[in-house]
């Protein structure tokens, strides 16, 4: 399964250096859009990586293409930090994967 990254310069950037190899520049929501929706199609793509500020702009395309169950989209924080009040999208990932939410801390597992 292939990692790609659906994002702006700089995090594409940030993620080539870490070892991605499949990015997408993108500057609108509405090629985010299109790109994802490519890119869900394809059977070889596990997971697709934006940020959670263009996470927000798509909001109404995640649900659809996360009930397929892969490509999994995970996002992340860009250059200008987290969203404040943001899941943590690993603990989201677990959650849905195992049906338990995991919570760190003095928090129990639910």
């Amino acid at each position: 399964m292939k990692i790609t990254v659906v994002a702006d310069e700089d995090t594409v950037l940030g993620l080539k250096l870490a070892g991605v190899n499949e990015t997408y520049i993108v500057n609108s929501p509405i090629e985010a859009e299109s790109k994802i929706r490519e890119l869900s199609t394809h059977p070889d793509i596990g997971l697709i990586i934006i940020t959670e500020q263009m996470g927000a702009k798509i909001r109404k395309l995640i649900p659809d293409i996360i009930r397929k169950g892969i490509p999994i989209i995970l996002e992340i924080p860009d250059k200008t930090g987290a969203v404040k009040g943001a899941e943590d999208p690993i603990r989201e990932l677990v959650k849905k994967a195992v049906g338990v939410d995991i919570k760190i801390g003095k928090k129990q597992v639910k």
